[in-house]
């Protein structure tokens, strides 16, 4: 009887648990992006978005505006942070001028819980009230110290126009017209009439015409001392005026409370309300000293909520470096004229966040409790500002006095903001953070997927080069 000759051969070693480690090797790692995919995927806003961390000079805003469509919420930003207010002595709530409720800080608001509050922005103060009943609606650190800019125009009026005629005629002079800023563009030697110059003052704020209405008063130190005794007499007891023209300059300063003492003021005299309302006016030319013609030309109201907002009736904006936007204004709608007041804004374009405001005092002025009032002609000065020294120096540095207030126009811009929808994600670990970012471009998903594939056949490879067999 044969025998078949015994398999001496090595065995060689089973194929199925080589295969078996590597197809679990495999779905190891697709389980991993899997999972890792589903984590980023975790990670993306779901409508609220990640603290931002804004640079050096730059605060966090919502800032307002018209959406763009139904479902765009307002996004907070980064804006240029609004201007520190002055120091100055703390006045008990009993003695603070409009009531004691006044003299708190930040949002001042009385609104059944059914109201929302008002807008968020980036203003450092404003004041919202009923221009004719003086009322005070809402308002935000009222009675903070800050630079006014060109609002203070609207003292220098109240002062300059009841006492010199329209119809005076004045000859400008070389320091006149080579005044610093915002120039309408007096010809030295040519003569224009008090009225032009109102016109020059109120619309496009120029520097020029105020310090030539200084003159025709009696001269700029004489004027400052008159609009600091009407302010004293409006119960405008923050306010101290130094120059006219309301440059920048040390010790000038106001409130938005006291804004609004002064707006509702100078709207009380027609031939302002006339010209606060008018949005294009030509200004004369005129022949200079060496006998050259100018010719006429038309100059553009610089208050862009009149251009923008309906119902707007005045009264004066401003700007400086140093005060940034600062803002007096009324509207009236169905039969209720509202007077806001605003310091310190960093908003662009500034019309924006002043139609957001009044839009909200105009939607819930009549459910409002009043905050305050503004106070009649003749109210005594608070006990803790009385024989307060004028600072003989600003408190903060103050820019150069060759600040132009801007153009109003689509271009006109503060420095980049960084919006939070760019920043992606939520709060959490860096990787975790990064990836969600990085993951909201389709094109990421399409590289895990190629990745995936790749590494998948490089998996087939090594299993093949192990085991050749088929």
């Amino acid at each position: 009887m044969s025998y078949a000759a015994p398999d001496m051969s090595p065995a060689r070693p089973p194929r199925r648990p080589v295969r078996g480690r590597a197809a679990t090797v495999a779905a190891a790692v697709v389980a991993l992006l899997v999972s890792v995919g589903l984590g980023v995927a975790s990670a993306l806003p779901t409508g609220t978005p990640s603290p931002v961390s804004c640079p050096s000079g730059q605060t966090l805003s919502t800032v307002t505006s018209p959406p763009t469509s139904a479902s765009k919420a307002a996004a907070p930003v980064c804006v240029i942070a609004p201007p520190t207010p002055f120091p100055g002595p703390r006045v008990a709530a009993e003695h603070t001028v409009g009531g004691p409720k006044l003299a708190a800080t930040g949002v001042i608001v009385d609104r059944p819980g059914s109201i929302p509050e008002p807008p968020d922005g980036s203003d450092a103060s404003y004041v919202i009230a009923d221009l004719d009943t003086g009322q005070v609606i809402a308002a935000k650190n009222p009675h903070a110290w800050l630079l006014p800019a060109s609002t203070i125009k609207t003292l220098t009026s109240l002062v300059v126009m009841p006492v010199v005629p329209a119809t005076t005629n004045l000859v400008a002079t070389d320091d006149e017209v080579n005044a610093d800023g915002t120039r309408v563009g007096m010809v030295s030697g040519a003569t224009y009439t008090v009225d032009d110059l109102f016109h020059g003052l109120v619309l496009m704020s120029g520097n020029d015409t105020a310090y030539a209405l200084a003159d025709a008063y009696g001269g700029r130190d004489k004027t400052v001392a008159a609009m600091n005794a009407q302010a004293g007499r409006l119960g405008a007891w923050d306010t101290v005026a130094v120059d006219p023209s309301g440059l920048d300059a040390p010790g000038q300063r106001s409130s938005a409370y006291d804004l609004a003492l002064l707006g509702r003021a100078v709207m009380q005299l027609p031939a302002y309300r006339k010209i606060a309302a008018t949005k294009s006016y030509t200004f004369p030319g005129g022949t200079d000293r060496t006998g050259k013609t100018f010719p006429a030309f038309e100059i553009q109201n610089h208050n862009q909520l009149l251009q923008n907002y309906p119902g707007t009736i005045g009264v004066k904006n401003g700007y400086t470096t140093g005060a940034r936007n600062t803002f007096i204004g009324a509207a009236t709608r169905n039969g209720r004229t509202l007077l806001i007041t605003q310091m310190g804004s960093t908003a662009t374009p500034s019309w924006m966040r002043q139609a957001a405001l009044l839009d909200w005092a105009f939607a819930y002025a009549g459910q409002l409790r009043p905050v305050g009032t503004l106070v009649a002609p003749g109210t005594a000065q608070p006990p803790e500002l009385g024989g307060t020294p004028v600072p003989s120096t600003a408190v903060t540095p103050v820019p150069s006095a060759t600040t132009k207030e801007p153009v109003p126009t689509a271009t006109t811009t503060l420095a980049p903001v960084v919006a939070a929808d760019d920043l992606g994600g939520n709060p959490g670990p860096w990787l975790l953070t990064s990836t969600a970012t990085v993951a909201r471009n389709p094109v990421t998903w399409l590289v895990v997927v190629v990745g995936s594939l790749l590494l998948i056949l490089a998996l087939r490879r090594w299993v093949r080069r192990i085991d050749p067999r088929p």
